[in-house]
């Protein structure tokens, strides 16, 4: 069976553990946390499949060039192919469900801080994140990736790495696919809006209304944009989110079950048991379990 390759997308903490032993020079640079990129055809080392729901601190981009993986991003999972490319946002809960023993491509990550903020405006609202591009369009961006690359192991003045990675997302940005996927309907502005305010506020309100009043429209208006964008309602998607941030917060040893309810907003425990299993199919203990033998 051919190897399957850890992709990087962790949290600092985690992030910063697999690189502690898998590249020392890489994560000792003092740039590590703003900016980083690395060739999936480099991996090394192994790590068990699936990579749970996590919650990235960075914005990331993967692009594809050879092999598939199977990639989550917020409710959504994606299959990322030849000449494919994911953008998720910092703050995004993502996970990674598999990835191809012959995988190459890149992967990179920059802080939020790292450019202004004007030249990365469109990756939080791409409703769709994933971008497929066209031969010619993926050549410019190969070259762009290997020059990056370059810099970032040479320790090059980083003023020069930014305008690099300017570059490439505007590359991005200027594809023919991605051109397509932002004229977008009222309904999916909507509902792309919907989503960012879950991402801030779900633990702590999971009520339709509170949604539409921050949006400014009716309960039945959010409903039905959400219902023709994605074709369930806007309850279903508060629920899967509540789904993805219990599931997140399981990997963290010192919470209790109890304390993990409580932090996205269920006080009856029983409640939070039956909830959990009606979406997943697994009790709350079953699950953290299954991430106890996938350490």
């Amino acid at each position: 069976m051919k190897k399957l390759k850890n992709i990087l997308n962790l949290q600092d903490d985690g992030f910063k553990k697999i690189m502690s032993y898998y590249d020392p020079k890489e994560y000792n640079k003092k740039n590590f946390n703003d900016f980083y990129i690395h060739g999936l055809s480099d991996d090394t080392y192994e790590i068990k499949m699936p990579l749970p729901p996590h919650r990235q601190s960075t914005h990331s981009i993967i692009l594809v060039t050879k092999g598939y993986l199977i990639a989550g991003s917020g409710f959504d999972h994606y299959t990322v192919e030849q000449k494919g490319l994911i953008a998720i946002p910092a703050g995004q809960i993502t996970s990674l469900m598999f990835m191809s023993g012959d995988i190459e491509g890149f992967y990179l990550h920059f802080s939020v801080k790292y450019l202004s903020q004007t030249a990365i405006d469109f990756l939080d609202w791409l409703i769709k994140p994933y971008i497929r591009f066209e031969d010619t369009e993926i050549k410019h961006l190969l070259v762009l990736l290997r020059r990056m690359q370059e810099l970032n192991r040479s320790d090059a003045d980083e003023s020069i790495l930014k305008s690099y990675l300017t570059t490439f997302l505007l590359e991005m940005k200027q594809s023919n696919d991605f051109r397509t996927r932002v004229n977008f309907t009222a309904s999916e502005m909507i509902t792309s809006e919907f989503k960012k305010l879950l991402n801030y506020y779900v633990t702590k309100h999971n009520s339709v209304r509170f949604y539409a009043e921050k949006l400014n429209v009716t309960t039945n208006h959010l409903n039905k944009s959400v219902k023709s964008t994605l074709a369930k309602p806007a309850s279903a998607l508060i629920n899967e989110m509540l789904v993805l941030e219990a599931k997140v917060l399981m990997q963290k040893s010192h919470m209790s079950i109890n304390e993990i309810a409580a932090e996205i907003g269920f006080e009856d425990i029983s409640y939070f048991g039956r909830f959990f299993k009606k979406h997943t199919g697994s009790t709350p203990t079953d699950y953290r379990k299954l991430i106890d033998l996938s350490e």
